[in-house]
């Protein structure tokens, strides 16, 4: 039995402060993805502290035999759903670029071009449809596995395989068909 499992076990014998373990353990993680999901720090804050609660209220049924943090981020990323969807919007493209990422360059020029590069791609990937922009962002923005998407997803791994090579494809083509001969296509 692993740590999560044991503080699990703990929090549903009536120990209330094994929780503040987890939420320890995964606050951070569950608050990034939520945050590249809504580009919106209050926002990602409050689904973050809701998604706790959440997972707090249903911890009976948590399935001891399944990873905690792949029951944790499925309840972080359809509660993120259902927020957007009821709010009937979808995130506009802000949020910080990683400038360290791209200082080390040594022109100004350079630096802006890389940084209006990341801001398309950015842009691009919100406009993806839902269930390839989830899957994206999952495998390329949190490093996530093929299983642990389908698990989180609660996926067959083979939709999750389809829907990450359509959303690059669908990713390549717009860089093929608009920015022919340009710097970003290149990426893809």
């Amino acid at each position: 039995m692993d740590e999560d499992k044991e503080w699990v076990a703990d929090v549903l014998r009536g120990n209330k402060q094994a929780y503040a373990h987890l939420i320890n353990k995964y606050k951070n993680k569950i608050y990034a993805v939520l945050l590249r999901m809504v580009h919106h720090p209050q926002d990602a804050q409050d689904l973050t502290q809701e998604c706790f609660i959440k997972a707090y209220h249903y911890l009976h049924s948590y399935d001891t035999s399944r990873s905690f943090s792949g029951w944790l981020y499925r309840i972080a990323v359809n509660l993120c759903i259902d927020t957007l969807r009821k709010q009937s919007r979808y995130p506009a493209v802000e949020g910080e670029l990683d400038e360290s990422a791209i200082a080390d360059q040594q022109s100004p020029e350079s630096v802006y071009l890389k940084k209006e590069s990341a801001s398309e791609v950015h842009g691009l990937i919100q406009e993806l449809p839902e269930t390839y922009r989830i899957v994206l962002l999952l495998r390329y923005m949190d490093d996530l596995t093929y299983q642990e998407i389908s698990d989180i997803l609660n996926l067959p791994l083979h939709t999750v395989q389809v829907r990450l090579h359509r959303a690059k494809q669908k990713l390549r083509e717009h860089f093929l068909n608009v920015k022919k001969g340009g710097q970003l296509h290149e990426m893809f």
